[in-house]
């Protein structure tokens, strides 16, 4: 079922006006974040809702943006709290501001055009409730003022004919993701609903595991099979093996992380709808989903030969264990940094049947534990206060947010260093392109302006990616 959302009566009714599309439900949930956020929740509370759309006006924060325009949002924030919900990632998509009270002021614009390129009232508490049930949303908003003197009259001018392409906008995402479950259902076959739950299934497992997320640390596997190959492509097979080994590792990780935090989760506002904590999956489903991995990994390193397998029990121990050191020490967070430092160098055994590790992969595995650590400080910043409250120890809750960002940035600069080194050692002037682009990425994770969870993500990926390609186009 998908749940559409529009502010006002005005605002929606041409879509209301082409006639109730199959597996949607409208609903008209009054200006304000207030109103929007009590609205989202009873919308999914009722139904069984897969996707949200909020669709209506908006004002323009920028004299780029064309009137009459209608825009996907890609990430959204508030007046007062700078942090943003990502809520799609696209070229042409803009940032979306969020107020509790209309902008006719230029002063006003100006500030808040600091941190998008629109303005509206409900957007924001939309996408929070959508994060927090852990439903895909869609922000989609056509442009009828642009936030001065005359946003008044414009929109009473425009708003009538720009809600007519919102509409059209709307019909067409609403066809394109709800086609084919809306032929099953109309043929009133049983075996649609069958269907469905695998599907619901499936999305809760892709939810706890984050499967995709594996794909930011392959460059970082194959850096150090090509270190390992002596700078050179190591065989296609073995590049498949490794990023198979990859996979299980980190869906064990991931499971294992999730089971020991589930009680911990349950307590935090922000986690509390993760999967277990939820009850959105049982614990039997979550134990399977790291044995699945667990024998992934087995195979894999089987796989790559006898002095791989020797060893498959070393990065184990960390993924197991890491997400335990919050409970004794402040620097768990090099924990995971331990986990992920660990992959080059598994590579590198991987391609070589042999524990000679050179100083490239060598530098580049500090440059990962580091990278990664570093950038987990970062995302810790958005439970300083829960884990304060509860007992949960990380550099944050003990130092600060300056104190932590100043250890974050100490253990950064270490990692710049080492790629600064490998880069001296492999040369190439794309590698030195790459170099440049860490090194931006590097800088943007101190950037108060953006929300820290843009910056542990896709940011702190960004830094990590590029760093493997320092290697890679050496």
């Amino acid at each position: 079922m998908i749940g559409i959302l529009f502010a006002t009566q005005m605002e929606a009714q041409p879509f209301l006006d082409r006639g109730e599309l199959d597996g949607t439900v409208t609903v008209i949930c009054g200006m304000g974040l207030e109103a929007a956020r009590v609205a989202t929740e009873e919308l999914i509370e009722k139904n069984e809702i897969t996707l949200v759309i909020n669709a209506g006006v908006c004002g323009a924060l920028i004299n780029r943006i064309e009137r009459g325009a209608v825009y996907r949002v890609s990430m959204v924030s508030t007046e007062h709290l700078k942090t943003g919900v990502n809520v799609g990632i696209g070229v042409g998509l803009k940032r979306l501001v969020s107020v509790d009270e209309p902008v006719f002021e230029s002063g006003r614009k100006k500030e808040l055009s600091k941190y998008g390129e629109l303005v509206d009232m409900e957007g924001y508490a939309v996408a929070r409730v959508c994060e927090a049930h852990s439903i895909p949303c869609i922000l989609i908003k056509g442009v009828t003022d642009f936030g001065d003197g005359n946003g008044k009259a414009d929109i009473q001018t425009h708003i009538a004919s720009v809600s007519e392409t919102v509409a059209e906008a709307v019909a067409g995402i609403v066809d394109g993701s709800s086609s084919s479950v809306t032929a099953e259902r109309s043929a009133g076959s049983a075996h649609a609903t069958e269907l469905e739950a695998p599907s619901t299934l499936m999305q809760k497992l892709h939810s706890f595991t984050k499967i995709e997320h594996t794909l930011f640390s392959l460059p970082l596997l194959f850096a150090g099979a090509w270190l390992g190959a002596g700078r050179a492509m190591p065989p296609i097979a073995t590049l498949l093996l490794i990023a198979f080994v990859g996979l299980g590792a980190r869906t064990f990780g991931m499971a294992i992380n999730r089971i020991l935090d589930k009680n911990i989760d349950a307590k935090n506002p922000r986690t509390k709808n993760r999967e277990l904590p939820s009850g959105k999956l049982s614990m039997a489903q979550a134990y399977g989903v790291a044995l699945a991995g667990v024998l992934l990994y087995f195979l894999g390193c089987a796989l790559l030969g006898t002095t791989v397998l020797k060893f498959s029990l070393v990065p184990l121990v960390p993924l197991a264990l890491y997400s335990l050191l919050k409970r004794f020490t402040p620097l768990c967070h090099y924990g995971i940094g331990i986990c992920l430092g660990l992959a080059p160098l598994g590579a590198f055994v991987a391609v070589t049947n042999s524990l000679a590790f050179t100083p490239e992969v060598v530098l580049l595995a500090l440059f990962t534990f580091c990278w990664i650590s570093g950038f987990d400080m970062i995302y810790a910043l958005m439970d300083i206060d829960f884990d304060r409250a509860n007992g949960v120890r990380s550099l944050p809750a003990a130092l600060g947010s300056s104190g932590a960002q100043l250890v974050a940035a100490i253990t950064h600069l270490v990692s710049f260093a080492a790629l600064v080194l490998l880069w001296m050692s492999v040369g190439g002037t794309l590698s030195f392109m790459a170099l440049l682009v860490s090194a931006g990425a590097f800088g943007a994770g101190y950037l108060q302006s953006i929300p820290v969870h843009v910056r542990f993500f896709p940011i702190s990926a960004i830094a990590g990616i590029a760093g493997a390609l320092v290697v890679l186009l050496g």
